[in-house]
């Protein structure tokens, strides 16, 4: 079996959570480990399955489909497989890791046959990304069954490598490959969860909130800014976040996390209050003997009353 497939790079709590900017245009912020995340408006996921599991809609073809255009659909298969690893018999069944996430072109006047041999499968069932085209994103790594029908009545025309997402702990390495996906995408980066979150992808033809099902597209948040010209981006100064890891100063008896602007510099965020200072005016408080920094020794004992 072939062992050189791309898999995600993933810290145990990595959360992607996805925006829409004042053009009508689809963000996904890759967040770490250490925050900022918004709050209320994430779950536990990735990058891949904001875009395989999130973006697509149950039709009433039988299979969820994914609403991209030609332009977005092309980036998508820009890396065709050519032969497949094989099969391998376990305790579980029949396992093959090159199955695990395949983009398909099929003949469309097969489709009846796929459709018949997935109706019962529950574990991320085909997405149809293009009827025109027969593009179909499948999960068949343990499906050993649907494979061999499909390639017996030749209804498989081609296969491609779906994008994954990966990174580097360190911000500054290279993300080549990842200006596959169709939307811009902006990593927090694990090291330094302070700093904003950098723009690493700006896609030519990007994903717009039309194209989303409707109760994704109701609950994004619109960020009043344009994603094509900002590269840096400090959620806490757009919305209510929680999950912070960065400095604490204690003022008017309440805690302030210290996190980079956007724009440079720094500010000061209090979740109970969502309230932001900035540093100037902090400075002030600090060098005015109304703010500290947060000391074990002196306030180890202190808890902020919520509103």
């Amino acid at each position: 079996m072939k062992t050189d497939k791309e898999y995600p790079a993933t810290h145990s709590m990595a959360t992607a959570w996805y925006c829409v900017d004042e053009d009508g245009n689809v963000g996904v912020f890759d967040i770490e480990d250490n925050g900022p995340v918004p709050v209320g408006e994430y779950r536990e996921n990735d990058v891949d399955e904001v875009l395989w599991d999130d973006f697509s809609y149950d039709d009433e073809t039988g299979f969820r489909m994914l609403n991209l255009t030609d332009e977005q659909i092309k980036p998508l298969l820009t890396k065709p497989i050519g032969t497949m690893g094989s099969w391998e018999k376990t305790s579980d069944g029949w396992f093959n890791v090159d199955w695990w996430d395949v983009i398909i072109k099929i003949d469309m006047s097969k489709v009846e046959i796929l459709k018949h041999h997935v109706a019962k499968k529950w574990e991320r069932p085909p997405i149809c990304i293009s009827k025109k085209q027969g593009l179909f994103y499948v999960n068949f790594h343990s499906d050993k069954e649907i494979v061999d029908a499909l390639e017996k009545n030749d209804v498989i025309i081609a296969k491609y490598y779906p994008p994954i997402y990966s990174y580097e702990d360190d911000i500054n390495e290279n993300f080549a490959g990842n200006d596959r996906f169709p939307f811009y995408i902006y990593h927090q980066d694990y090291s330094v969860a302070s700093e904003p979150a950098i723009k690493i992808i700006n896609p030519e033809f990007p994903l717009k909130a039309e194209q989303l099902p409707d109760e994704i597209r109701e609950k994004a948040k619109v960020l009043p800014l344009k994603f094509k010209d900002t590269e840096r981006i400090q959620l806490a100064e757009y919305v209510p976040v929680s999950d912070i890891w960065s400095s604490q100063y204690v003022y008017k008896d309440r805690i302030w996390w210290k996190l980079g602007a956007s724009n440079g510099g720094s500010i000061f965020y209090n979740e109970n209050t969502n309230a932001i200072i900035g540093e100037k005016e902090m400075n002030e408080y600090i060098e005015n003997g109304e703010a500290e920094e947060w000391d074990y020794d002196k306030h180890h004992d202190f808890v902020e009353k919520d509103d």
